[in-house]
């Protein structure tokens, strides 16, 4: 865990200005781009980003007012001396477009987005500085002098971001979460889906965040296409001033009610074939098409859609074949089968 040593004093930045000012401004940063796409985010890149260095053990930045590199111990947050030359770069290559148009960027240069997001920012002396403004969803018309106003307001530090990315990268941990694994999150509007999507960031696990007024069956399929093992959410939240419970509707019905499509077609595979000579071949593929035909299209499915399609494959059921002797006798047979396995 990187310490929180703070080597300046603690204050607030003046914003960044924008260097594009004319048209004039933006058609030579174009030219200079076309020219050279690599050397021209490069030198944006090794001066709004800091690079970690294996060689020092350090987080290494370009200093463009002083123009020298600065570096901060990976070890201990403090300050450490960088003698590369100014035509250092912390990557081999800055642009690759050897497999366009699968372009790679910064080619063996090592960074995280947590520490630049987070961590420096409270090592570079900043802990004090505000980085988010938290205003939840209820209002109370009577705050502010009648002009009316949040009723949970509060600001982050980025000190205390820091602190509640830490301890959730403990808890993913804890969960034997590590590099490369998947999570989703489904939450409402609060902070900590901050907290855990940094922390994933931290720990190299792969995110995705699932908008909370998305349907279960939504939420489903996100959850599976991702490949995610655990689902960061809420027992609930506020949206418009109304209590929306978050686990109990969403997460667990996903959870529970939908599994993916290729685990249900295998069922139904599975279940004919141990159901021996009760089916002919024939219906067999009968069976094994409609329900394909079913949900092939879908990522996470319900029982019910895939009986739908095994249903179809009755000869009473599908159009110009009413017989309704032996063969169908046989189907209806498989599908309550099929129904108890799913």
């Amino acid at each position: 865990m990187t310490a929180i040593t703070e080597t300046k004093p603690s204050g607030v930045r003046p914003p960044r200005s924008n260097p594009i000012l004319t048209r004039a401004d933006w058609e030579a940063q174009r030219q200079t781009f076309l020219q050279n796409p690599g050397a021209f985010f490069g030198n944006i890149a090794r001066s709004v980003l800091h690079w970690y260095d294996p060689a020092l053990d350090a987080w290494i930045t370009w200093d463009s007012e002083a123009a020298r590199w600065t570096g901060l111990s990976a070890k201990t947050g403090e300050p450490v001396t960088v003698a590369y030359s100014a035509d250092h770069t912390p990557w081999e290559r800055g642009y690759n477009d050897d497999n366009a148009p699968f372009y790679r960027w910064f080619e063996g240069g090592l960074t995280n987005a947590c520490f630049n997001e987070v961590d420096r920012h409270v090592l570079m002396g900043y802990g004090d500085e505000v980085a988010f403004y938290f205003e939840g969803d209820r209002w109370d018309s009577t705050l502010n002098d009648g002009r009316g106003g949040p009723v949970v307001s509060y600001p982050v530090t980025r000190k205390k971001l820091l602190l509640e990315v830490v301890k959730a990268a403990q808890v993913l941990r804890d969960m034997g979460l590590q590099r490369g694994d998947r999570i989703a999150l489904n939450m409402p509007n609060i902070m900590e889906q901050f907290y855990y999507t940094e922390a994933a960031k931290r720990l190299g696990i792969i995110y995705t965040p699932v908008f909370g007024g998305f349907s279960d069956k939504t939420l489903s399929d996100r959850i599976h296409n991702a490949g995610a093992r655990i689902v960061i959410t809420s027992d609930g939240g506020y949206r418009n001033a109304q209590v929306i419970p978050y686990k109990e509707i969403y997460t667990d019905q996903a959870l529970d009610k939908f599994i993916p499509v290729e685990m249900a077609l295998q069922i139904v595979q599975d279940t004919l074939a141990s159901m021996g000579d009760s089916l002919t071949e024939a219906q067999r593929s009968t069976i094994s098409s409609e329900a394909d035909a079913a949900v092939g299209s879908d990522i996470t499915v319900e029982r019910r859609d895939v009986m739908r399609g095994v249903g179809g494959a009755r000869p009473d059921q599908r159009p110009g074949r009413g017989d309704a002797g032996t063969g169908t006798y046989g189907h209806r047979t498989g599908a309550g089968r099929i129904a108890a396995a799913c």
